[in-house]
């Protein structure tokens, strides 16, 4: 047990040598490291953040840097046998907040200055780009050896930058000036790699480099990232029993308790589930389960986009992409799908070989209720309005068969919708209806198939199965004799939990629910 508690866990820390050196807990994924630089030259990888992509950086920096020393007792210790030594030029470009186009050209020339004041600048060179070409073929004549170029989250000035088109323009085509130089420079590089969050086809950084392997969807490499279930049993039963002495629980209950909310990432169509390194780490260093990685950036952006493009918000459990969509994003309203994958709010959770298609999904209990519970901040209230009275009040009333008490609440939650809310469409009605009822931790099926129909909304708890039909400018009676017609409740019948009709009408008037009925068939 003592040995459990002094383990020192490396939170947030994306320096090898720091990690090495200090002793801090190290999943040694030197072996898939050692097989990727050698069976490649230009590499891209996607992962979501803080998920290991700068580490993985880090420690490819060490290791071509010849820094044999670090890497005893790892993997990769038996498997190199030159540990030769190359200049190795590393860009982060995660460091600085990219509000201006100033700003990337400024932490471009910061980045090239710095390389050109080791192997020297010539005049000529006025550009970032110009001096990081220059400053690559210096390297290479002056130590007689290729050079290596990691680049971490290449993508991050355009992500930053999606809700201004023009802004965005900008920063696509300064990256596009920088990574260029890579295909210029080919003669001179011994392997470069890039990492980020997204592949966004608009950089033409990868049409350019037609040698560019993407192994964001390789099962070979699945687990170059995260931690395997294997892993985390070899590396972390200290640990868990600690965990669990500290919790007062089982250990088999504290294995259970991190598969559900920290487990199930997949990037391939063949690959072990992952859990969240950087979660799985903050929760046994703090001794408590949260949501750490969801809370070290809630999808404000992403909510934005949902707005702009009307997604239905009921198609991402469960939508599927195909291998293409995945690995090289466009952004439009259908690809918001595939940016949450990317981002790491979805993962892969089934596969069609035939049509190349991977069917989409929430990876855990960390993300799917921190998802639902961040919308409704961006989606729906008003900084001025307070709803969480009116929600526990909701929640309790769903719980409880009070559908008169929980409408007379949906009624005022949604009347206290943010100036901004599109509600002009039934679709966002629903999307509102459905944060709610998810953010409060219901199970919610959404525009559910029958042999007639599709039901808009069913809601289910241990008691009561709630069948709801939406409609705008029109009649809860409408909407009842909809449910009736097409028959939705009758899959439940003789479900042995109570069924509850509920019609509603939405205006778009007064931006509210105008009109509700409830049966009780």
């Amino acid at each position: 047990m003592k040995m459990a508690e002094l383990k020192k866990y490396p939170v947030g820390m994306q320096t090898f040598q720091k990690i090495v050196e200090g002793g801090y807990l190290y999943v040694d994924k030197t072996a898939l490291m050692h097989r990727l630089v050698n069976e490649y030259n230009y590499v891209f990888l996607s992962r979501p953040r803080r998920f290991g992509k700068s580490l993985l950086l880090s420690t490819m920096e060490s290791y071509f840097e010849g820094k044999r020393e670090l890497f005893e007792g790892l993997d990769i210790s038996r498997l190199e046998k030159e540990w030769e030594s190359y200049p190795v030029f590393r860009a982060d470009l995660s460091s600085e907040s990219y509000d201006h186009p100033d700003k990337l050209r400024d932490r471009l020339e910061l980045l090239a200055t710095e390389w050109c004041n080791v192997y020297g600048f010539e005049e000529m060179e006025t550009t970032p780009a110009a001096k990081f070409r220059g400053v690559i073929r210096r390297a290479y004549e002056q130590t007689g050896r290729k050079v290596v170029v990691l680049i971490d989250e290449y993508d991050k000035p355009i992500l930053e930058s999606l809700h201004d088109e023009g802004l965005n323009a900008r920063m696509r085509d300064s990256l596009r000036g920088f990574y260029s130089v890579l295909k210029e420079s080919d003669r001179y590089i011994r392997f470069a790699m890039l990492t980020g969050v997204t592949k966004i086809g608009h950089v033409s950084v990868f049409s350019g480099l037609n040698n560019l392997r993407d192994i964001s969807l390789s099962p070979d490499y699945n687990e170059i990232c995260g931690i395997s279930e294997l892993e985390f049993r070899r590396d972390f039963a200290d640990s868990i029993s600690a965990f669990s002495h500290r919790r007062s629980i089982s250990e088999e209950e504290a294995w259970n308790q991190f598969r559900i909310n920290y487990d199930g990432y997949c990037f391939s169509e063949s690959g072990q589930r992952l859990y969240n390194p950087y979660s799985v780490l903050s929760a046994l260093d703090e001794g408590k389960l949260r949501h750490y990685w969801f809370q070290t950036g809630t999808p404000s952006f992403l909510a934005r986009l949902f707005k702009r493009y009307s997604y239905p918000l009921w198609e991402l459990e469960g939508t599927w992409r195909s291998g293409n969509e995945l690995s090289d994003m466009t952004l439009s309203g259908r690809n918001l799908a595939v940016l949450l994958y990317q981002s790491g709010y979805l993962t892969i959770k089934g596969y069609d070989e035939r049509h190349d298609r991977y069917q989409l999904g929430f990876p855990n209990l960390e993300v799917s209720e921190g998802f639902w519970n961040s919308l409704y901040k961006y989606y729906i209230f008003r900084d001025d309005y307070s709803p969480h009275y009116t929600l526990r009040r909701f929640k309790g009333s769903v719980t409880e068969g009070n559908a008169k008490d929980f409408m007379d609440c949906l009624c005022s939650l949604v009347s206290s919708l943010s100036p901004g809310t599109e509600l002009r469409r039934e679709i966002h009605f629903q999307n509102v209806v459905e944060i709610i009822f998810k953010m409060l931790g219901f199970e919610v099926h959404t525009e559910v198939r029958s042999s007639h129909g599709r039901a808009d909304m069913i809601v289910q708890t241990s008691g009561y199965v709630y069948i709801f039909e939406f409609k705008v400018n029109s009649s809860s009676e409408s909407a009842l004799n909809q449910i009736h017609a097409k028959g939705y409740a009758d899959p439940y019948v003789g479900d042995g939990r109570k069924v509850i009709l509920i019609g509603a009408s939405f205006s778009t008037a007064t931006s509210t629910i105008d009109d509700y009925r409830i049966e009780y068939p």
